[in-house]
């Protein structure tokens, strides 16, 4: 009998270590949420809508994972907007066309899903999760070859976008 008993506290003294761990890292998660303003939460949803409203649910979250991998490399600006808007990084900001979105029922279906999967990819990001395509911080459509491309590992294609790192 005091065997089962040791064995039952051991469970319920596991049960609650795991259930605190798992509090205290989504408690650091959520902290790491907080630092991202509304201006940086804006960046992400136009480099979501821009680069990938043709793609899939996975190739826009792809797109956000490589904006947010660039974030965390030394090689790229430390903000979202100021990855976003390096110059010449992302062909939708230096195309000429206004940074809007459309204005039809589609494209305002579109932009309001960029939102949404910036703020998905933003807490999985900041819960340490792992990207969909690993450590890319460069992708291309399959139907170009840029010049750097060699430079890169190839990681995945997702949708006709391919991603490196």
């Amino acid at each position: 009998m005091k065997s089962l008993a040791t064995v039952l506290n051991v469970i319920v003294l596991c049960g609650i270590v795991g259930i605190g761990a798992f509090q205290w890292r989504e408690a650091q998660a959520q902290e790491r949420l907080q630092t991202v303003s509304a201006e940086e939460r804006l960046c992400l949803q136009q480099n979501i809508y821009f680069e990938a409203r043709n793609q899939s649910r996975l190739g826009q979250v792809a797109v956000a994972w490589v904006t947010l991998n660039r974030l965390e490399s030394s090689h790229y600006p430390d903000t979202i907007c100021g990855v976003v808007w390096q110059d010449r990084q992302f062909s939708w900001t230096h195309d000429g066309k206004p940074d809007r979105p459309g204005s039809n029922a589609i494209e305002q279906r579109a932009w309001e899903d960029a939102g949404l999967i910036a703020e998905v990819v933003l807490l999985d990001w900041a819960r340490a999760e792992v990207s969909p395509v690993e450590a890319a911080v460069m992708f291309h459509a399959d139907y170009v070859q840029p010049y750097w491309r060699s430079a890169y590992d190839r990681v995945t294609q997702v949708d006709d976008h391919i991603f490196y790192q």
